[in-house]
């Protein structure tokens, strides 16, 4: 199946995930039948989703524009099929009502894909400036600090 964010999802999203704009996602979602590592009965979803997103910059404060690819697999197991304390890290995700909320794993996905520190290309941390600036930060010569800072060069 195809799956589409609508504008107010994707306002939504903005709000949840803090962005500036997300322009578009969308996904191919294949749900299937399958077995879980001991054979019994479970179901996989796979997925490729690709978003056009505006992030903040963390260095200039500026938007600019993201691509995010991505793809995923999960597999469920109804949580009455599951084996006692099966908290392995294979084991199928518990599902315990018959339905599947594809737009919050697309959701969710989307949010682990997203760099939580986004950088524009090209943007640079200026430093220089910091102690005539702020000399409340500056390292005092007699501090453990200074002795630390004084081992650097033989590193």
């Amino acid at each position: 199946m195809s799956v589409q964010a609508t504008p107010a999802e994707r306002l939504a999203l903005c709000q949840r995930f803090a962005l500036e704009d997300l322009s578009a996602l969308e996904a191919r979602v294949r749900i299937e039948r399958a077995r879980d590592a001991q054979g019994g009965p479970a179901i996989r979803v796979q997925a490729v989703l690709h978003a056009e997103v505006m992030q903040i910059c963390v260095v200039t404060l500026e938007p600019f524009p993201v691509e995010v690819d991505d793809e995923f697999t999960i597999l469920f197991q109804f949580a009455a099929n599951m084996p006692e304390g099966a908290i392995a890290e294979d084991a199928p995700e518990p599902l315990d009502t018959p339905e599947i909320d594809v737009g919050e794993l697309i959701a969710q996905h989307l949010a682990l894909a997203l760099e939580p520190h986004p950088r524009r290309p090209g943007a640079v941390l200026e430093s220089g400036g910091g102690e005539a600036q702020f000399p409340e930060l500056a390292v005092r010569p007699n501090s453990p600090f200074a002795k630390l800072g004084q081992l650097k060069h033989k590193m």
